[in-house]
């Protein structure tokens, strides 16, 4: 009974020392003034609009320019004995030039690569579908990504 009690209690003291999510507090220490698209495609645009979040200005001490190119591949991954493609892997590759907004000096630039695999489906609806639900999850991932490298500048 003790230790029933010693462990529940140990429990409750320690076992939510603090802990916040990342993204639960909108308190970062910069801002983006402004953000470029190299390429008008769909993938920028998506993670302009992701990003656009953090556009506000506030006390923040750091704002920063952003350039982003991005481009997109699907490959073959896989056939079957038929000649058949069993499995397909999509490839997004993200660029993204940080610039300073007072001298418009090139900061940093980083490359975000993200794929995933996934198997062929009979019903190419239900494919399409499929591959803009993996694209936009992969999208958000490289959004967060960025602000988290933004906020270790």
């Amino acid at each position: 009974m003790k230790q029933i009690f010693f462990f529940l209690s140990f429990f409750l003291l320690f076992g939510c020392a603090g802990y916040e999510p990342l993204f639960a507090t909108k308190k970062l220490s910069f801002y983006i003034e402004k953000i470029e698209n190299i390429k008008n495609d769909n993938i920028t645009k998506n993670i302009s609009r992701n990003l656009n979040v953090n556009k506000s200005k506030s006390d923040n001490t750091k704002s920063y320019i952003l350039k982003i190119s991005s481009d997109m591949e699907n490959r073959v991954a896989a056939k079957n004995t038929k000649g058949q493609t069993s499995s397909y892997e999509m490839v997004v590759n993200v660029k993204v030039e940080v610039l300073s907004t007072d001298s418009e000096l090139l900061l940093k630039t980083f490359n975000f690569r993200r794929n995933f695999n996934y198997n062929n489906q009979v019903n190419k609806f239900n494919l399409n579908q499929y591959k803009n639900n993996i694209l936009q999850n992969i999208i958000n991932k490289i959004s967060q990504d960025i602000i988290i490298k933004l906020q270790s500048l």
